[in-house]
Parts: C-alpha cells; sequence; structure tokens
C-alpha cells in the first residue's frame, strides 16, 4: 500500500467530520448541496482505504480486542453514511436533470422557465460527468419516445425544424478536454443524413377511370369549312337635287371653283427701296489734330491729324471750320 494514499490521524478525523455534515445536510434537500472540496469522493476513498489498513495492522500485533471492534465499527457507519450520501446525491441529480430536461411551457407562446444550474464548482468532478451522461440519455429518451411531438403536437412538427449541417461539422466541445456548459452537446443532422424528399400525388380512382375511359373514345371528325358568300353594302342613297336645299346649307357647301391659297399665310414684307439721300460735300484741310475718332453721317469712324485734307458733309465740315479746327480748301 502507498504511503500517498493513507491518511494521517489527523486528517482522517477532518475527513470523517466532513462527511457526515455534508450527509446531514443533504438528508431534506432535493438539489446536491456543496460539497466541502472538489476531491471529495477521492479523499473519502482514502479514509476508508486508511481505516482498513489500521484494522489490519491492530489484528496482527494485538488480535480481535476491544480497539479493533471500535475501529471495526467506525468503518462500517462511514461507509454507511457515504453510501447513504452518494445515494441521495445522485438521486438529486437525477431529479434535477430530469425536472429541467422534462420541464413544459404554461402556455403555447410561453417557453418552460428553467432550474436554477448547479455550481459545479463545489462538486466533484466524477459528480459532473455523471450528470452530462444522465443528460444525454433523457435526450435519448425524449427522442425515442417522441417527447417533442407529445408536448408540442401538429405546432411543434409545423414550425420547428432541425436544422442541418455539412458533412464535417464538429462540436465545440471536441476541441477542449473540458466540458464547456453544464448540458450535454445537441445532436448534429447532416445534410447526406437527411432522405430526400419524395413527391407523392395521391390520385383519385374515379379520375383514374375517367381518364381511361377518355383515352378510349375515338375522335370525332371536324367538318370542313365552307367558303361563305361575301355580300357587298348597297350603296347609299345619292343627295338630292339643288332644289328645296336651305339657304345657310348653300352657303357652307364648298365651292367647285373655288381654290385655297396660301397666301395669307405669307407675311414677309416686300423690299422697300431706300433712297439715299446725298448731300453735297465740302474740302476741307485739318489744322488740329483729335485724339479720338469722330463719327461721321454713315455711321463710320474717322480720325483728324493736322495737314489731312477730307471731303465731308457740309454741316460737320461747317461745324469743324467755325470751331478754328479746319478751314476750306477748294480746289
Amino acid at each position: 500500500m502507498s504511503s500517498d494514499t493513507m491518511l494521517t490521524d489527523l486528517q482522517a478525523r477532518e475527513i470523517q467530520e466532513q462527511l457526515f455534515a455534508t450527509y446531514r445536510q443533504q438528508t431534506n434537500r432535493h438539489v446536491p448541496v456543496h460539497l466541502p472540496r472538489k476531491d471529495f469522493w477521492e479523499m473519502v476513498k482514502r479514509l476508508l482505504t486508511t481505516l482498513d489498513v489500521q484494522i489490519h495492522n491492530m489484528i496482527r500485533k494485538h488480535g480481535a480486542d476491544l480497539r479493533v471492534q471500535n475501529e471495526q465499527k467506525r468503518q462500517a457507519n462511514v461507509r454507511h453514511i457515504a453510501s447513504e450520501l452518494a445515494r441521495r446525491r445522485l438521486v438529486a441529480m437525477m431529479q434535477h436533470a430530469a425536472s429541467q430536461s422534462l420541464r413544459m411551457a404554461t402556455s403555447a407562446t410561453d417557453n418552460a422557465t428553467a432550474l436554477p444550474p448547479l455550481d459545479w464548482q463545489k462538486t466533484d468532478g466524477a459528480e459532473r460527468q455523471l450528470y452530462t451522461a444522465i443528460q444525454t440519455e433523457m435526450d435519448r429518451f425524449k427522442k425515442t419516445i417522441g417527447w417533442q411531438e407529445m408536448q408540442d403536437g401538429l405546432r411543434g412538427e409545423m414550425e420547428f425544424s432541425a436544422p442541418t449541417h455539412k458533412p464535417g461539422t464538429m462540436q465545440l466541445g471536441d476541441f477542449t478536454e473540458k466540458p464547456i456548459t453544464n448540458q450535454a452537446p445537441p445532436d448534429l443532422i447532416f445534410e447526406d443524413e437527411r432522405p430526400e424528399p419524395v413527391d407523392t400525388i395521391d390520385i383519385d380512382e374515379e379520375d383514374r377511370i375517367a381518364a381511361l375511359e377518355w383515352d378510349s373514345m375515338e375522335p370525332v371528325p371536324i367538318p370542313e369549312h365552307t367558303e361563305e358568300v361575301v355580300t357587298l353594302p348597297e350603296p347609299l342613297p345619292q343627295a338630292p337635287s339643288s332644289e328645296g336645299r336651305h339657304g345657310a346649307a348653300m352657303e357652307l357647301a364648298p365651292s367647285a371653283t373655288s381654290a385655297i391659297t396660301d397666301d395669307w399665310m405669307d407675311d414677309t414684307p416686300k423690299e422697300e427701296e431706300k433712297q439715299v439721300e446725298t448731300s453735297p460735300l465740302i474740302r476741307i484741310r485739318i489744322l488740329t489734330s483729335f485724339d479720338e475718332a469722330i463719327a461721321t453721317a454713315d455711321g463710320s469712324e474717322l480720325m483728324l491729324q493736322a495737314g489731312d485734307v477730307h471731303n465731308l458733309e457740309t454741316g460737320m465740315a461747317q461745324w469743324l471750320i467755325d470751331s478754328g479746327a479746319a478751314e476750306a480748301a477748294p480746289l
């Protein structure tokens, strides 16, 4: 027997007290209570192993005396308490998992209220593995008996459709060694595992017989199309003679000899001959230069420089002579 599995007297007494205290708490509880340590069941196993070794050593040394009997009673008591505690905790876990899995909604539009989850930080690791296995078996049991169809009926079959996944899809828990959630991972439904839907057409027996009778009937010959005689409409009666007509009708009637011309549309004005009045020109010599050009009678501009000789209109030439800017220069 390895010395690592043996407990000292102080450790054995401490583990025994924790076992009895946990049993007293679990007695009237329907939910697993918190354990004092995560390796609780491992320490209980080491406690029983230590007691067993001590009893064998005492029998070998002293025989079956009173001290051996007391240790045997202690060992039996520890085994009984450990068995009852394990049974009560497993029943509580089974009840919690079943209540959580089979919990029903109060109405069609309401979801089932979830139970408070277990605190796995204050439980043994072996208990968590057992709880996960119970959830997996509960889900398998529900699928076997058709639990969802039993609870939801046709509404559940019409509204719920299981999602499909690509082949090779893995669960998130496959990448970790420790479980991620308290519940078992859902089963994956792959696309190639679902059979293709087959269109089923229900044919009535009467429709089938009617179709057979229709196929057995002989075709009816179609009569040839005869040519129809087209009758021309009768000519309209001729208008009566001019005798007896109203005077206004004669005025409104078009004339046979009159012709409509477009002379009224020709609004182009006729070119009028422009008579340019010519005035006599006077020959002058410029005495003073002008910085700017002056406008003549025909609208052109003329620069006047000293010494230049120009033939200008009478009015402009007389104005330049009177102002002293030019003088008459007759030939």
